[in-house]
């Protein structure tokens, strides 16, 4: 992944960051064909699409629209922005520390996946826990909107929106594994998740940046309670489940012998840790719990069991989520000092969301057949290469061009939106790969939970390097050396693709 930056095009992408049919059972091989129609352009239309986004089948729905919902979160990225500038005063640094406790629910997936995999709730593993993680989002929202005015409210209410949309999209990641016949479809259906998320994000793209102006941030706040609602009513659209028989020489149960509930006491305890150091304002907690949390899902991983190659793979990409970024700094910056209002934010979110979804459909071929290496390196470079324009509109390079900050800025995002998703989707479909029968919401899960700890590991290093350059509202002297800084340090996992590569030829080696 490029460097995640807040910068003209990043600027959208650090926003979003806030925020990565099967009829009658028959798989796609076993349908039958077409009935022939009046029009011989309508199985031509039906071959582009399918050339374009590959078959999608009706059991795919209850995923699409979590990952639509979760898209369309970006609704709030301007009001939240706003919200923190304007009305809780918070700063560069402390946004960066109130990341990394919205971003820790993400790492402790591994909970949410056991229980959906082996506890059920009015007999359902699915339905039941969508629903749950529907609501949870619908009351952190709610929240939002009527009387959360401090930053310790608001803090309390970002993390339950974020709990409520980690459980959903555990359940859209094991549905996705559970749906799947091959391992081709666990990759079409990782594809259309990722290209319904940015469907969502472009559904709301200017929408984010004119309502956040025209109406406030809490009448936007309310707005998004109807994407909690729209999760819950696909949610009733899961396939009915069936006893699972386990084929030969497969575990009947892979979270037997204690397994489960040892994933569950780890997961809660070092939830409930992080809670009492935030509580108690221990020093260093931030560290504590991140270090704490690393060393356990590590633990957990080695006991539920992973091959070689993909911890690997997963520590490759733990290095490239965890580069730090400049955090709310740079877009401080440029609503004080370059004009930037809501309107304009928004219409950087979506030119961003639509040139993502465009570079998805492009490259969806190439980055599912291609090593994961490959599409991490060139992503990176590219990456490295068009954040050049984020150093230069701070050293007013644009005025040698005689462009005015908006056009740079626009031209900018033009140029780089597509590279943030491009990177996901290998990783996404082999975590699905190693994802045992009957296990795979938990597998799933603690491999996700490691990535998304890198994105703690950012905030945290966001919020040093705010704290070290001294960014603040009122002084953004130090700036441009931060965004040097990031630039820099965005190279450096670059490092770990070498061991990467070898692991990848050593699988494909008979």
């Amino acid at each position: 992944m490029a460097p995640t930056v807040t910068a003209p095009g990043a600027l959208v992408k650090s926003m979003a960051r806030s925020q990565c049919a099967r009829l009658g059972g028959m798989p796609e091989s076993t349908m039958p064909e077409p009935v022939e129609t009046a029009s011989a352009a309508a199985p031509a239309r039906g071959a582009v699409l399918r050339g374009l986004f590959g078959s999608v089948r009706l059991a795919y729905l209850p995923v699409l629209v979590t990952y639509f919902c979760y898209g369309a979160s970006g609704i709030t990225s301007i009001a939240l922005l706003y919200f923190q500038k304007d009305e809780l005063a918070i700063t560069p640094a402390e946004a960066a520390a109130i990341g990394f406790w919205v971003a820790l629910p993400w790492s402790t997936k591994m909970v949410a996946g056991v229980a959906s995999d082996v506890h059920p709730i009015f007999g359902r593993r699915r339905l039941s826990y969508l629903l749950l993680g529907a609501l949870l989002s619908f009351a952190g929202y709610a929240w939002l909107a009527t009387t959360a005015s401090t930053k310790a409210t608001y803090l309390a209410a970002m993390v339950i929106i974020a709990v409520g949309f980690m459980v959903q999209d555990v359940v859209a990641d094991a549905l996705s594994v559970e749906l799947a016949t091959t391992e081709e479809e666990v990759k079409q259906i990782q594809t259309l998740g990722r290209m319904a998320l940015l469907a969502g994000t472009i559904s709301v793209g200017y929408l984010s940046g004119w309502l956040a102006g025209a109406l406030g941030p809490r009448p936007v706040f309310a707005i998004a309670l109807l994407l909690p609602a729209l999760v819950m009513a696909a949610a009733w659209l899961i396939p009915p489940e069936t006893p699972r028989v386990a084929l030969p020489g497969e575990e009947a149960n892979p979270l037997g012998a204690g397994k489960s509930r040892l994933v569950v006491l780890v997961g809660l305890g070092y939830a409930a840790l992080g809670v009492a150091l935030e509580a108690l304002s221990v020093p260093f907690g931030q560290e504590i719990i991140l270090v704490v949390s690393g060393g356990l899902i590590v633990m957990l991983l080695q006991r539920v069991g992973i091959s070689r190659a993909v911890a690997i793979a997963a520590f490759a990409i733990f290095c490239f989520r965890a580069v730090p970024s400049t955090g709310q700094g740079f877009n401080y910056w440029a609503i004080d000092r370059l004009g930037f209002d809501q309107e304009f934010l928004g219409v950087l979110a979506q030119v961003g969301a639509v040139l993502s979804l465009l570079g998805l459909i492009v490259f969806r071929k190439p980055i599912t057949h291609r090593p994961v290496s490959y599409t991490l390196f060139w992503v990176t470079i590219a990456g490295a290469v068009l954040y050049l324009p984020t150093i230069g509109l701070f050293y007013g390079v644009n005025e040698w061009f005689g462009v005015s900050p908006r056009t740079f800025a626009f031209i900018d995002t033009t140029i780089s939106a597509p590279l943030g998703q491009l990177s996901m989707v290998p990783m996404l479909a082999l975590i699905a790969r190693t994802a045992p029968r009957g296990a795979e919401a938990t597998m799933f899960a603690i491999m996700a939970s490691l990535m998304n700890l890198a994105l703690s590991a950012s905030e945290l290093g966001t919020r040093y390097l705010n704290t070290f350059f001294g960014v603040t509202q009122h002084d953004y002297s130090n700036l441009g050396r931060l965004l040097i800084c990031v630039g820099v340090i965005g190279m450096f996992p670059l490092l770990a693709l070498p061991l990467l590569r070898r692991v990848e030829a050593e699988s494909r080696t008979p």
